[in-house]
């Protein structure tokens, strides 16, 4: 009733303010932030946010979204952790539970404007071998050679970069996926009990990105920096170049000056005592006379 047409009720201007917030409310729901509650360690349990946008991949945010609404993630392990680099999850302990999902792959989709696999970015993990399923990555720092992989991110961490940082990485890539999904859960506590573990992934309220540049973008922005502050410089210089010059002619010419004028002084000085010398010798005759 608040967004209906234009009535004696209901001035025009109110309804144009209505559609514009339906307008919005609908943009707003294409995109949603997902909180994890990871099990860093045994006394450890902390947040990590990611906001995650369909137009980024409207086939893998949707999975990501059913994915959540399921509950598959709780329990799975962060079973991949390369420091600094990337860390890896999305493999159940429930081998019935995976067995399902591996059986409805994510087929591939064009991305317009593909977002880079920067610092933060989530993204489902893609092979040549096996096409998307339900594991995914977090980059800890810049991997541009997944850009050409098929590794297309859907989401950015927003909130929490300092604990998935301090993850277990012991492991590394020691743990198998096909063990994981013959064994379940059994062979990840047995071989690999220090893994960190994510405890739940619920949907929040949504949390809109920061603005983040990649370490290549950073650098460029830095060089570009640097160039106008050369170029600055240069202008400054020949500005002011042509000033210092003449101050420093005009120092020159004054201190030339100083030097002549200090010679002649020295001169008159020096007429003044041999004067005075032949003045005192005429003297002295007098008096012997």
């Amino acid at each position: 009733r608040l967004c209906a047409p234009p009535t004696k009720r209901m001035p025009a201007t109110r309804a144009c303010l209505c559609a514009v917030a339906l307008l919005a409310a609908t943009a707003r729901a294409e995109d949603f932030t997902v909180k994890l509650t990871i099990q860093v360690d045994e006394r450890r349990r902390e947040a990590v946010l990611v906001t995650v946008r369909e137009a980024k991949g409207a086939q893998a945010a949707g999975r990501f979204r059913q994915l959540v609404n399921s509950k598959f993630f709780d329990g799975c392990a962060i079973f991949r952790v390369i420091p600094g680099v990337v860390l890896q999850f999305g493999l159940s302990s429930n081998r019935t539970l995976q067995a399902q999902w591996d059986a409805q792959p994510l087929s591939d989709e064009a991305v317009a404007h593909p977002d880079w696999n920067i610092r933060g970015s989530v993204a489902f993990v893609a092979s040549d071998t096996s096409p998307r399923g339900t594991q995914l990555i977090i980059n800890l720092d810049d991997n541009p050679n997944l850009d050409d992989k098929g590794y297309v991110p859907i989401g950015r961490v927003v909130f929490g970069m300092p604990t998935l940082a301090s993850v277990y990485s012991g492991y590394r890539d020691r743990p198998q996926q096909a063990e994981i999904r013959k064994r379940g859960g059994e062979y990840l506590q047995s071989e690999f009990p220090r893994l960190s573990r994510i405890v739940s992934v619920r949907q929040v309220a949504f949390v809109e990105e920061p603005l983040v540049l990649s370490k290549n973008f950073t650098g460029l922005l830095i060089t570009v920096g640097m160039v106008l502050a050369a170029a600055l410089c240069c202008g400054l210089r020949r500005r002011v170049g042509p000033l210092v010059e003449s101050r420093s002619k005009a120092r020159n010419i004054f201190s030339i000056g100083s030097d002549r004028l200090s010679g002649a002084q020295d001169q008159d000085d020096d007429d003044l005592y041999e004067n005075d010398e032949e003045v005192g010798k005429q003297l002295s005759k007098r008096s012997s006379c």
